[in-house]
């Protein structure tokens, strides 16, 4: 006997992030949820041309998440001026691409591109794997786990954390890929409730466009749907190209 799904079996929601690669990740997976922190940070104490100098630190140490090597980028903190490290690089001081240091006494980060690295986490201890989807909870954007090369540095498929607005982004993690083993059966799928992030009492506000992959596999676009709704089918995942932008990081996903 069929039955309309939003009066039973809705225990589970998880606000979502649009994707037009990564299905919903299911609300049951384990969660970690940090801040990145990027290689290194510090304060600069040397006034050299085109370099970092810092005395205080150690960029060649062997324990991860240094050390430091050519093609890793080096944020100014105070002015957001970023360029990649070049050669040669000591332990106290790093070639740079630019003068990014002027005064010598400005704040520094230094992060990979494409890397979510965290001093003092335990990624492998904890169970993060290949495929696993990432959040960056601060700037609403989305990724997954290319590879997990130590227990402070995973590769993803996007740079989520590599500017010098996102290195120090808050971020969680869905353990177990998107088939893990705790994961929902994706054949379920799960209902949408649709929200904007302008005031739905203004016409603009009122409707949006949002598209979908349906339990099925269809690609379906709903135009001018109506914001505080539910999509009248179940979904695996709400794409970011075809949903219009108040909508993106505004919807609801409901099992």
């Amino acid at each position: 006997m069929a039955y309309p799904k939003i009066t039973v079996n809705t225990a589970l929601a998880l606000e979502i992030l649009a994707s037009d690669t990564l299905t919903i990740p299911a609300p049951d997976l384990p969660v970690l949820s940090g801040t990145s922190t990027g290689i290194t940070s510090g304060t600069a104490d040397g006034n050299v041309i085109n370099q970092l100098v810092d005395t205080t630190t150690d960029f060649l140490a062997a324990t991860p998440p240094l050390p430091v090597i050519v093609g890793d980028t080096v944020i100014s903190i105070v002015s957001g001026a970023a360029t990649a490290a070049i050669a040669p690089i000591t332990a106290t001081v790093i070639t740079l691409g630019a003068d990014i240091f002027p005064d010598g006494t400005e704040t520094y980060a230094i992060v990979k591109a494409s890397h979510l690295i965290v001093s003092g986490e335990t990624f492998v201890t904890k169970g993060v794997s290949v495929g696993d989807i990432v959040y960056n909870t601060t700037a609403n954007t989305s990724s997954s786990v290319v590879s997990v090369n130590n227990n402070t540095d995973i590769t993803l498929a996007d740079d989520l954390f590599g500017g010098s607005a996102t290195f120090n982004d808050n971020y969680e993690i869905y353990l177990g890929g998107p088939n893990g083993s705790s994961r929902i059966n994706s054949a379920e799928g799960c209902l949408l409730y649709v929200g904007s992030s302008l005031n739905p009492m203004t016409l603009d506000g009122s409707y949006t466009t949002v598209k979908v992959k349906t339990v099925s596999g269809n690609d379906v676009t709903f135009n001018n749907f109506p914001v505080g709704n539910y999509l009248p089918i179940q979904i695996l995942q709400l794409f970011s190209t075809g949903t219009d932008a108040v909508s993106r990081n505004n919807c609801v996903a409901i099992w």
